[in-house]
């Protein structure tokens, strides 16, 4: 057994001793967490999966900057930053899924797709961490309620619609020229309710050619009404960034600020909006629907190849869903959950004359998608529980290229399941579940994937022979809570049939060979006192292909193994103060199928944040990457491209003021 293997069994081992040992306090000392994952609030101690939630109150004195950087302290999840600390095209990874997580991990907020239709990355931007109330993340399949992208898991924001009065404005100022500037404002009166946030950021970066510039608002008009309400949320962002792109490896070493793209700039702009509604039709009887429409317009240019896009990608869904409560025959208690998801996404991009700006090329991707699901969750005696789901998709694609003469389209039908059984057990200061779940998953190619190129003549052509992605999940998992401690266990294995991925060699998407997951995951929570919690989390996985020339190989940028650890100290008149630690294995560079080129080097880093309240005044000090660890999150090598890296920040300082008016 390696050394990382063994330390990670001995620290799972561990909690569970712990527990035993443990004063008898109340089991509520650590409240009750209301999540969405059955797309409706509901206890996280009832759900059928391996959930953890980043709260309010942690996000305000956590040391992240950015959702990445929240994210990248919780256990199973990677967070591949690759252009600094503000978020932007960082890319985050549940259990494994590699290269291609951007497809296989679903991005919600409040419940509706993030996720672009093409390959484009998430704008993680539009939401500002003072606009969220909390943050779910969903481990392993969520098909059946979500349907595409859901894959290997869910990463729902869930905004703050509080209905008390505030204001607040906060200023910040850093290393490599950051400075941004944020502002809230909430209220309402007879029902009525609105919000309205706003969020202004620059730096000058760490390397050359990495300036950005964000720049986003948004906010919530509501009215409340006997037996439910009716909503509209709306958000819209501008950003400009410089793209430095990879180093070889001579050149990291030398001198990591340095780009290889002086001048390749991006300019992105959108907006979305979200109306909707909740119902109650009776005693026993929910309905809500909920719609959204997004734009976002992007223009890159790169002068020293004369290189000019433009890209729109549009989406637009509806999302009517009913929650029936009344229990079935024989069971104490139920909850089943239907409903319809329609989805078209259309992404165009241009190829424009440098100079002239005259549209040289243009090609098309489009995705509709209609879905229908039912699920239903049991509390029978002697404290059995029990879920069975189902989803049944068709899905219609379309491409289109000018200067090819190409136009093509795909479509099918496609089912995603679950089933699962759990028991529990509640005493006096100690509650623990167990649950036992197996479900059927799938991915859709994106767009972009739909497209390869004629290694003769290099025009676009169809990629028709790629077929949806479709995997097994066995999981198990136990959570425990023993009055201020709180603990989850799970273990899983994942099989993927047709997984979609990059062939660097050739230059296309194609359905790989069948691949296996097989990993552990451990989440602690302890409040020792009033004043200091510890967090901590484990996961460790095993990534290969089970079949075909590279059976028995790692998947490319999948860490083996990742420990977490935060400490926070609440030492009233001198202030709030947080630890957060994060340790990630090696992992094999992206492309490297065959497994014959260097590893990505594990790397930890440590963030620190102390806040002091002086109402209605804090001050805020933030470090990042508290001991100046030079490291790769991300890079690449293949035949064509044989090693680059994407150079992470180093250390960065920070102070900000902030204003509370309510």
């Amino acid at each position: 057994m390696s050394k990382p293997i063994r330390l990670t069994a001995i620290a799972l081992a561990l909690p569970f001793a712990l527990s035993f040992a443990l004063p008898s306090l109340a089991a509520s000392d650590l409240g009750t967490v209301v999540i969405t994952a059955t797309r409706f609030p509901e206890p996280a101690s009832d759900a059928f999966t391996n959930v953890s939630v980043i709260t309010q109150s942690e996000i305000e004195h956590s040391p992240a900057r950015s959702i990445p950087d929240l994210l990248k302290t919780i256990a199973g999840v990677d967070v591949r930053p690759l252009y600094g600390s503000m978020g932007i095209d960082a890319v985050v990874d549940i259990r494994g899924s590699g290269e291609a997580a951007g497809s296989n991990t679903l991005i919600l907020v409040d419940g509706q797709r993030l996720n672009p239709v093409d390959m484009g990355s998430i704008k993680w931007e539009t939401i500002p961490l003072a606009a969220i109330k909390q943050i779910e993340i969903i481990r392993g399949s969520a098909s059946v309620l979500y349907g595409d992208r859901a894959s290997a898991g869910v990463i729902n924001i869930i905004t703050d619609k509080s209905d008390k009065a505030r204001a607040s404005v906060r200023a910040e100022h850093g290393s490599f020229g950051y400075s941004a500037i944020d502002a809230s404002t909430a209220g309402g009166k007879n029902g009525w309710y609105g919000s309205l946030y706003a969020h202004d950021a620059k730096t000058d970066g760490y390397r050359a050619n990495s300036d950005a510039e964000q720049t986003s608002a948004g906010g919530r008009v509501s009215r409340h009404f006997a037996g439910g309400e009716t909503f509209l949320d709306f958000s819209d962002y501008h950003e400009r960034y410089g793209l430095p792109s990879a180093l070889s490896l001579a050149q990291y070493q030398a001198d990591p600020r340095q780009t290889t793209t002086p001048n390749y700039r991006t300019d992105d702009h959108g907006y979305r909006v979200r109306p909707g509604g909740t119902f109650k039709l009776g005693a026993d009887l929910s309905v809500e629907i909920d719609g959204s429409y997004s734009d976002n317009r992007l223009n890159a240019q790169n002068a020293d190849w004369l290189y000019r896009h433009n890209a729109k990608v549009t989406a637009q869904s509806l999302s009517p869903r009913l929650k029936w409560t009344r229990a079935l025959a024989g069971a104490a208690s139920s909850e089943t959950t239907a409903g319809l998801d329609l989805y078209d996404g259309r992404a165009i991009g241009d190829d424009l004359d440098f100079v002239t700006g005259a549209r040289l090329n243009r090609q098309t991707g489009q995705q509709q998608e209609q879905g229908l699901y039912i699920q239903n969750v049991s509390q029978w005696k002697n404290g059995i529980d029990t879920t069975i789901g189902l989803r049944r998709q068709h899905f219609k694609q379309r491409v289109s290229d000018e200067g090819a003469n190409l136009q093509a389209q795909s479509s099918d039908d496609l089912t995603a399941w679950d089933l699962g059984a759990g028991y529990r057990f509640a005493g006096d200061w100690r509650a623990y579940r167990v649950y036992l779940k197996a479900a059927r998953n799938f991915r859709l190619p994106n767009t972009d994937e739909l497209f390869a190129y004629d290694p003769v003549t290099y025009q676009a052509i169809f990629n028709g022979a790629l077929l949806p992605q479709t995997g097994h999940l066995i999981e198990g998992g136990l959570s425990w809570t023993a009055g201020r401690f709180m603990q989850q266990f799970t273990l899983f294995q994942q099989d993927n049939h047709n997984e979609i991925g990059y062939i660097a060699d050739n230059g296309r998407n194609a359905n790989l060979d069948p691949t296996r997951r097989r990993g552990a995951e451990w989440e602690g929570r302890w409040r020792l006192d009033r004043a200091w919690t510890l967090r901590g989390g484990l996961s460790a996985i095993q990534a290969r292909f089970t079949e075909g020339p590279y059976s028995g190989k790692t998947i490319p940028l999948v860490p083996h193994h990742k420990e977490t650890l935060g400490i926070q100290w609440d030492g009233e008149r001198a202030g709030v103060h947080d630890l957060a630690l994060v340790r990630v294995g090696s992992r094999t560079i992206g492309d490297d199928f065959a497994n014959t080129y260097n590893k990505l080097g594990g790397y930890t880093t440590l963030d620190y944040q102390a806040q002091w309240n002086i109402k209605p005044y804090s001050v805020i000090f933030r470090a990042a990457n508290l001991t100046d660890r030079k490291y790769a999150a991300t890079g690449y090598s293949s035949a064509y491209n044989p090693g680059t890296y994407y150079p992470a920040d180093p250390r960065s300082l920070s102070i900000a003021l902030k204003a509370d008016f309510f």
